[in-house]
């Protein structure tokens, strides 16, 4: 890690997936260090509900560690470029309707008691408002403590982003209000404690655990899942939110010239390209204001697909 960072890689993503390669190894009492073909294949296996780029992204950062290690001496087998999956670039971002996310949150509230699961139908409810209303990420969501919530304020305070960013987000009355019934009904044990735990362990959700919610609450929408790598996913409320918010905009005769900018910073985005691709969803979802759009923002509207991983 302290090579990458010498040589100015911004390595903190790379840094989980070798943590999590490593987790289970143990260094043999003569020093032989070797990660043989069969430790690595089994700590690189793609897991439940991994996207083809998580998992090129992953190999790639334990790859390099293992070339490190080559380098230092020591055996061991690296994965081949070969049998590695190809980047997705041009994964179709689903676009929900105004419809859809009603139903979606109607859904989320009629999620019913579990024994297994005692405190789900309090949190799923609230878990969806946020997603919908602040167009988190799944993994900031899971990442937020109960002193991350400030209730005075109506703001979120979201750190150690996917490009490494902290931020400040702002949330609707409506995200207060369920946030406000969701402590009365599952009192804070502590301010460090994460604001949803999983009632299988005192940590916070997976990624696999939001799938599996997704998956119940598009059911009891009635909205269709395509299966495995077609989507819905999670992540495309995220889209919703982008796209949503730039039809208002547009609508509302704004600047999008100023406004991208600030969707940007609170998307926690690295730069203003990720979210200026979020212009030709929109013109997509909304083929009424395209007109609109390329008369002043032509040259803004990228000409390919918003990409799996990039926002």
């Amino acid at each position: 890690m302290a090579e990458r960072y010498a040589l100015g890689f911004n390595y903190k993503t790379g840094e989980g997936a070798v943590r999590r390669f490593l987790n289970g190894f143990t260094e043999p009492a003569d020093g032989k260090i070797e990660f043989t073909k069969e430790y690595v294949i089994e700590h690189t296996r793609r897991k439940l509900n991994q996207s083809d780029n998580t998992v090129l992204r992953d190999v790639c950062a334990v790859n390099c560690f293992l070339d490190f290690v080559i380098r230092k001496g020591f055996k061991a087998y690296q994965v081949p470029p070969k049998s590695l999956p190809k980047e997705n670039k041009n994964f179709k971002a689903r676009i929900f309707t105004d419809d859809e996310i009603s139903r979606l949150l109607a859904a989320a509230d009629s999620v019913p008691f579990s024994k297994q699961s005692p405190t789900r139908h309090h949190q799923i409810p609230v878990m969806f408002r946020i997603l919908s209303n602040c167009g988190l990420r799944i993994s900031e969501l899971h990442n937020l403590r109960i002193c991350d919530v400030d209730l005075n304020e109506n703001v979120f305070t979201i750190l150690e982003t996917k490009f490494h960013k902290n931020r400040l987000v702002p949330f609707s009355d409506a995200v207060a209000d369920a946030l406000k019934g969701y402590f009365t009904k599952v009192p804070p044990q502590s301010e460090d404690g994460w604001l949803f735990c999983s009632p299988k362990s005192t940590g916070k959700y997976t990624n696999s655990g939001a799938h599996v919610h997704f998956r119940l609450i598009l059911r009891l929408a009635g909205i269709p899942h395509g299966g495995h790598g077609k989507g819905p996913r999670p992540h495309d409320i995220r889209h919703t939110f982008a796209v949503h918010c730039l039809n208002n905009w547009v609508l509302s005769g704004v600047d999008l010239m100023a406004a991208l900018p600030v969707l940007s910073r609170y998307l926690g985005h690295n730069g203003i390209k990720g979210t200026q691709k979020y212009l030709q969803l929109t013109a997509q979802m909304y083929p009424d204001i395209v007109e609109r759009l390329e008369t002043k923002f032509g040259d803004l509207i990228p000409a390919v697909e918003v990409a799996h991983e990039t926002v």
